[in-house]
């Protein structure tokens, strides 16, 4: 079976991109696999990607790995990841960061009812399931705080271009792949700020598909784990923004069902 991997998640940049790729063949190398890249974007559904066979070495979404763990569907997972930079505190966890433009006078997400709100996708936890739980705690059962939900914009660069173009006035986006983008392409982000934040949760993690044979998910999962020990990878790490790679634990994907169990228990099945 040829193995397949992508880093589509996290290709904030080109620089990104790069870094990414040349420490995940390392990786691979280390384990004795040979695997190849696949390009996939928008407007191509990212859950189409993570159907694909010999997925091996790519990241996925918790909160879809999470729902197919519930249905039966089991990934594998390899590893997570734990960024470099101080705020994640060496955990394998991140957050959605609440964007405006600078110009805004809000402080608080309350500050923002009855203004435009643009969504990503419905099947992203930073996109969806994490906005949404937070924005449900603070309205009343079943209400609603936005005059106008925009979306699908498909990734985060389409939410930032709608934000800056004033299509939208208010956005949640994946906080990695704006430190990300903060470290490889700044001017992305210039004229906007972070207003608030969701909580943290596990972040997407990289897996192996249901048809890979979990011996082989386990090579690569070794060969990650141990990378942060040899000096001559610490390049690959640093260019990637990585502090190490962690062995996961899928159970704790289960918070990010009760968020969603949450979300609808307060009668806000849609950001709105």
């Amino acid at each position: 079976m040829e193995l397949i991997a992508s880093t589509r998640m996290y290709d904030a940049a080109p620089a990104a991109r790069a870094a990414w790729h040349a420490l995940l063949q390392a990786a691979h190398a280390r384990a004795g696999l040979e695997i190849r890249f696949v390009e996939h974007g928008w407007p191509t559904p990212i859950g189409e990607l993570w159907d694909r066979p010999g997925l091996c070495g790519a990241f996925m979404c918790g909160w879809p790995f999470a729902t197919a763990l519930r249905a039966g569907r089991a990934y594998t997972a390899i590893a997570g990841v734990v960024p470099a930079w101080p705020a994640y505190r060496g955990l394998p966890r991140y957050r959605s960061e609440f964007l405006v433009r600078v110009d805004s006078p809000w402080r608080t997400l309350a500050d923002a009812t009855g203004s435009r709100y643009g969504w990503m996708v419905r099947d992203s936890q930073s996109g969806w399931n994490a906005p949404r739980a937070t924005l449900a705690r603070h309205i009343p059962p079943g209400g609603s705080r936005f005059a106008e939900s925009k979306g699908p914009y498909g990734n985060p660069r389409g939410l930032l271009r709608a934000l800056v173009d004033k299509q939208i006035d208010l956005t949640a986006v994946d906080g990695w792949y704006l430190d990300l983008l903060r470290a490889h392409d700044p001017d992305t982000l210039a004229g906007l700020r972070t207003l608030a934040y969701t909580p943290w949760t596990p972040n997407p993690l990289l897996v192996a598909g249901p048809d890979v044979d979990p011996a082989v998910a386990a090579r690569l999962s070794r060969a990650l784990l141990i990378l942060h020990e040899d000096p001559r990878d610490a390049s690959l790490l640093r260019n990637a923004h990585v502090a190490r790679f962690v062995r996961p634990a899928p159970a704790r994907y289960g918070a990010l069902i009760d968020m969603e169990q949450a979300a609808l228990a307060r009668g806000y099945p849609e950001i709105r």
